[in-house]
């Protein structure tokens, strides 16, 4: 019987849990879609980066939202239960709080599982690809705008390309025709093809011309000088930097985060080992707290909820940006909080019991 009870308990929290999962993804992953496409019609984001983006943002609110669906899946799965007088039935039948985790935990541990791989090393890996493309993109960015047989300015404004065709990867030039103005200072030169290249180094976009002619002078000027050149470089676009300069500490493997001595980096470590905390404190809390009195309403718990579930996180919060600031001391970094909310579960639980043997002794 109780193998019966305990099935049919984790498959409501399962199916609530899961209910409120799927609603939240949907809303904020459609927000994350709204942006990406902001930054894509402004220029910051290239647009074939657009699915990676946007995965590596949906896996990152997956992991923050699994904690709070969880949550909130076994207030209103218990909730229902203590309207439909199901836990009543149960605890007269002898069946209490230690039974009631035992099918929360079979749904937790498996969401801890993913909920701790996603935030240690899926979520800095997805983003670390995303990165990839996206500094690919930009550097091809100034070519993809380019069209054939008409004249196209960089964004520099000092370049002026013209060319007869442009191969379907946007890299062949062919019959090119190139201006350059800076200052008091022109050239002209024309030249069979050309290609696009990236500096591995530096990350400096070019592009290689030749064979062809490089006329140079000045407006006005008697005199110009004339160059025959087999090939040579032109430097469109200096704006990236190496790769190792940009990467973010969300996009660093925990090993390169262990060994950094930057405050940052170390308050980015903790966050990862923490949020998966928060899954398992919260489940945790939910059991007693989705208690509901005979005459309370079936979503009478949810505001306390949300309630806890902000405080929670707002502290972490702060005490991420205290370790950022080196104004708390990191041996403590997290721990703090999840004692605080773990205080709080005991509190609930205490509170239950006592009034269920107190409502044991009366009887």
């Amino acid at each position: 019987m109780r193998n019966i009870i305990t099935g049919y308990l984790a498959r409501e929290v399962l199916k609530t849990s899961a209910a409120t999962l799927l609603v939240l993804l949907v809303i904020l992953v459609s927000n994350a879609l709204g942006r990406v496409l902001a930054d894509i019609a402004d220029g910051d984001i290239p647009r074939q980066a657009l699915w990676p983006v946007l995965l590596s943002q949906s896996i990152n609110i997956l992991s923050l939202l699994l904690p709070i669906s969880l949550f909130l899946g076994i207030i209103f799965a218990f909730g229902r239960m203590y309207k439909d007088h199901e836990i009543v039935v149960m605890n007269a039948c002898g069946i209490g709080y230690r039974e009631f985790y035992r099918p929360v935990a079979m749904v937790l541990i498996p969401a801890l599982i993913f909920n701790a791989y996603a935030s240690l090393w899926l979520n800095a890996q997805v983003q670390r690809k995303a990165q990839v493309i996206i500094d690919r993109g930009q550097t091809q960015h100034e070519f993809q705008q380019m069209k054939a047989g008409q004249f196209n300015q960089s964004k520099s404004g000092d370049l002026v390309f013209f060319m007869e065709s442009i191969s379907a990867d946007r890299l062949e030039l062919q019959n090119v025709i190139i201006s350059q103005t800076r200052d008091d200072y022109r050239a002209l030169e024309v030249a069979d093809s050309g290609r696009q290249k990236v500096e591995e180094k530096t990350g400096d976009l070019f592009l290689v011309v030749g064979p062809g002619e490089r006329y140079e002078g000045q407006p006005g000027a008697a005199e110009h000088r004339l160059i025959n050149y087999d090939q040579h470089g032109i430097l469109i676009e200096n704006k990236n930097q190496p790769a190792a300069s940009k990467k973010r500490s969300e996009q660093m493997t925990l090993s390169e985060l262990w060994a950094s001595p930057k405050p940052g980096h170390k308050a980015e470590l903790h966050w990862r080992i923490a949020v998966p905390m928060v899954l398992l404190v919260l489940g945790l809390i939910a059991v007693p707290l989705a208690y509901i009195a005979p005459r309370q309403g079936r979503f009478g718990k949810v505001g306390y909820a949300l309630l806890i579930y902000i405080v929670y996180f707002n502290l972490m919060a702060l005490t991420r940006a205290q370790l950022e600031a080196q104004a708390f001391p990191v041996i403590l970094n997290f721990w703090w909080v999840h004692l605080v909310f773990l205080g709080l579960a005991c509190a609930l639980l205490y509170q239950r019991n006592r009034g269920i043997f107190v409502t044991r002794e009366a009887a």
